[in-house]
């Protein structure tokens, strides 16, 4: 078995190296029909490259993790000719890519969000603990599908906005009746419950177990207290400490709570949401943790251009 995953591994990677390359051919001589249509009636001197050819070239330049200056030398090694690193600066800030929400028809999407952080340096933190200096980073919030780990939408914000400050803008771009979003309990928001409920989304969010039913504002937050920790209704609600409940002791109210928020878990699947854990593991072993653009637009599009080659090549399989 271990000889045939090897074998399996090997195949798969055999695989991303071929689309790398035949990407990279892309890069010269497929875009003359987008050539005349961008040098139409412009004035001053032509483009001697397509859009499609400077995103190709920085799709490439984030899977090597290198600078403009090695991506342009390389690339005109292997396929002959490449812009200069100058141009690829300029026209990828111009470039005008977009980003399209995931909206597959299938029913009922086990969805996934949360969030991590890139740092805008990749010098390592020895200077940081030794003089003390915060090194700013940003953070990248993300909604997956955790069945196929396609990344349906993103946020990119500063490090001063927390996990759940774009919950309901990601969400409400791309979640739709019968989906299940599931999150943990930095989600834990009355706004969230609220909003999940009257879009017909199945809530999938922890609850914090300092969480109390008797919270006035929401309602749907309510239940899912309810719910996750088997709690009575609110006309009788008075937080008992038993002894034994079907079957299994409990030591204290802590212990009980977990139990039955582990029984919800279960129920729900929640052991879907540390998919997008994992991509964001392999996010990073691709990409790398960092960003390496300064300005707050190019920035945007490199993120971008990662988001989109990661989902190109999770189509390999």
């Amino acid at each position: 078995m271990d000889k045939q995953a090897s074998t399996g591994f090997k195949d798969l990677v055999q695989r991303k190296l071929q689309f790398v390359v035949d990407e990279l051919k892309k890069v010269v001589g497929n875009g003359a029909i987008e050539l005349l249509k961008m040098n139409k009636g412009k004035i001053g001197r032509p483009y001697r490259y397509s859009e499609t050819e400077i995103v190709n070239a920085s799709a490439f330049k984030s899977l090597m993790r290198q600078g403009f200056r090695q991506t342009a030398v390389l690339i005109k090694g292997l396929a002959g000719s490449c812009a200069s690193y100058s141009q690829l600066c300029r026209r990828l800030a111009s470039a005008g890519i977009k980003w399209l929400i995931n909206r597959t028809k299938r029913k009922g999407r086990y969805l996934a969000i949360d969030g991590t952080g890139i740092s805008t340096h990749y010098r390592g933190d020895y200077r940081s603990g030794k003089y003390s200096i915060r090194q700013p980073f940003y953070k990248f919030h993300a909604l997956e599908d955790a069945e196929t780990g396609e990344l349906v939408n993103y946020r990119l914000t500063s490090d001063r906005i927390g996990d759940n400050g774009k919950f309901l803008a990601i969400v409400r771009e791309a979640a739709r009746r019968g989906d299940t979003v599931y999150a943990d309990g930095a989600y834990d928001a009355k706004d969230n419950f609220s909003f999940l409920e009257k879009r017909g989304i199945r809530s999938g969010i922890k609850i914090r177990q300092t969480a109390s039913p008797t919270a006035p504002g929401c309602l749907p937050r309510k239940k899912a207290v309810m719910e996750q920790f088997s709690l009575l209704p609110h006309g009788h609600l008075e937080r008992k400490h038993p002894l034994a409940e079907k079957g299994r002791m409990f030591f204290s109210e802590t212990e009980r709570m977990k139990y039955w928020q582990q029984r919800w878990k279960d129920k729900v699947g929640y052991g879907r949401r540390t998919s997008v854990e994992r991509s964001y593991s392999t996010f990073k072993a691709l990409f790398g943790g960092y960003a390496s653009s300064r300005k707050w637009k190019s920035l945007r599009k490199e993120m971008l251009i990662k988001c989109l080659t990661y989902n190109k090549l999770l189509e390999i399989r």
